[in-house]
């Protein structure tokens, strides 16, 4: 469960124009890949163990769960 904190930060990211950001779930291994749109986020990937999350915006990148958590 994610704490008050955990879920006012993406507030506090809109409000910044941070455009982007990953959120990471290490006791499942599981990435959520969020989009600024408007002041809120909305979800634009999840990606699992055993997946690639591919990037080509903000930058390009391979991310694999198992590969950042290990």
């Amino acid at each position: 469960m994610r704490s008050g904190r955990s879920l006012l930060k993406p507030h506090l990211y809109a409000a910044a124009g941070i455009e982007w950001y990953l959120l990471i779930e290490q006791e499942i291994l599981t990435l959520h890949l969020y989009q600024r749109q408007g002041a809120h986020y909305v979800e634009r990937s999840t990606t699992k163990a055993g997946e690639a999350l591919e990037l080509t915006e903000p930058v390009r990148a391979t991310l694999r769960p198992e590969e950042l958590l290990a």
